[in-house]
Order: C-alpha cells, then structure tokens, then sequence
C-alpha cells in the first residue's frame, strides 16, 4: 500500500449540520468514530459517490487517482469508483440465495476456481456457510446485514485495478451479540489485511475500535476532531466509559 491511500476534504451541509472533514488514511483499517449525528454515515456516503458535497477533494490509491475536486468540476460517478461499500440497511437481491448475492460484486472474470475459493473463504468468513443456497427473503434482518458485508468484501478483495478497492462498511457488526461480533471482527480483520484491502468504517462503539486496533478519525457535529491510533484517540472515552461503569 502507499503512504496515502485516501485524502478526503469535505464541506457539506445536510440537515442542521454543517460538515467539515478532512483527513488522509494511511493504516490498513480506519474508523470515523463519533455519537449518533455527527455526519459519519454522509462522510462514506460521499466517498462512495452517493453524496455530492458542496465542497470536497478525494483522492484515492497509489496513482492518486481523483475521485472529487469541486474546483475542477471533477465527479467521478460511484460505479467507476474503485470503491465498495455496506450500508447499515442491506439492500439485497430478493429471491436469490445468499452465494448468488454475495457472488454478485464479484470482480474477477478469467479464472472461475479462483472465485469460487474465494467465495467459499467469505461465506465462512461471515458465518453463512450453511445459509449459501436459501433465498434472502428467508433470512433474519442480523443476517442480511452479513450477506450484505459479504458482497462488499468479496467485490472489494477481488477488484481488478491498479490498487485494491477501498472498503466502506457502515456499522458492520451493529445487532450482534458481544461474542459473535469480536470473532466476526477480529477474523475479518485478519482476512482483509491478507488481501491488502483498505477499510473505512462507522462505528460509535469504543470496544470495537479497540478490538480492531485501528486508526481512528474522531468526528462531533460534523467536524473533525482528532485523528491517530486508539490508544490515544479514544483513551479518554475509554476513561471515562470506565469510572461510568464503576458507578454503577
């Protein structure tokens, strides 16, 4: 990976807030953290092409290749993005099975084993082996959420371009127990950096950011905050988390 893998410079107003981001991500996985409201949802939403900002400048991968320059006139539309994304509501195939949904994203075209093994490798990796062949419709809402992660992280681990494709996942383990959760991040954490995929993702849980040990870009009220290692970006909130328990 390169230094940089995305600068981000964003002005945007949506509702009652005034958002203003700028950050670069460097480390293999990033978590713009912060309370309910604070814009990080409309952040990846700009990133991934969905949102056109009043103002903003992204720039992804090695090449730099520009995504958005409001002063240039320049608006890459989101399919030609080298970008994949999970949204807190899975919007799935309905009617298809789950390995046809996840199969979907799927970038590769020459050698079909290949993408089978990997497949096989994602649908373990989320815990939906034994769901591969029922249709979606039957599923729980906790697991469409994970066949939607599915598909991202299979489209972006096989994303033919110069750089692997950037991974948005939007509150990825929201609705999971704490045990489930912890094994499903901790492994796909592991699998992803294996495959060089960059990850970008929403989380207001201090545990999870921990846990992933990530790089953390602290927002509040649509502005940025702070941004470094957990350690020291959340300490704090940990701290203070901490002695709330303690009162209980």
């Amino acid at each position: 990976m390169s230094n940089s893998l995305l600068t981000a410079k964003i002005r945007h107003g949506v509702g009652a807030i005034s958002l203003n981001v700028s950050f670069v991500l460097t480390q293999p996985w990033t978590v713009l953290f912060g309370p309910s409201g604070s814009g990080k949802t409309t952040v990846l939403r700009t990133i991934a092409g969905f949102v056109r900002p009043d103002e903003g400048y992204l720039t992804y991968g090695s090449i730099e290749q520009v995504l958005v320059s409001t002063d240039e006139r320049i608006f890459v539309p989101p399919y030609r993005r080298p970008v994949r994304s999970a949204a807190q509501t899975a919007r799935l195939f309905r009617h298809r099975s789950v390995r046809e949904n996840v199969a979907y994203g799927v970038g590769w075209q020459s050698n079909p084993d290949d993408e089978r093994e990997v497949l096989d490798e994602v649908l373990g990796l989320l815990r939906l082996t034994t769901l591969a062949d029922r249709d979606t419709s039957q599923l729980s809402g906790g697991e469409r959420q994970r066949v939607s992660v599915a598909r991202a992280v299979a489209a972006a681990a096989t994303y033919d371009g110069i750089d692997k494709a950037l991974l948005l996942l939007d509150e990825p383990f929201a609705g999971l127990d704490g045990l489930l959760r912890d094994e499903l991040a901790i492994a796909l954490r592991d699998w992803l950096a294996r495959w060089k995929v960059p990850v970008l993702s929403v989380s207001h849980d201090i545990g999870e950011c921990y846990l992933l040990g990530a790089d953390v870009v602290r927002m509040a009220e649509g502005q940025f905050m702070e941004q470094g290692p957990v350690e020291l970006v959340l300490d704090e909130e940990r701290r203070r988390l901490m002695k709330q328990l303690r009162t209980v």
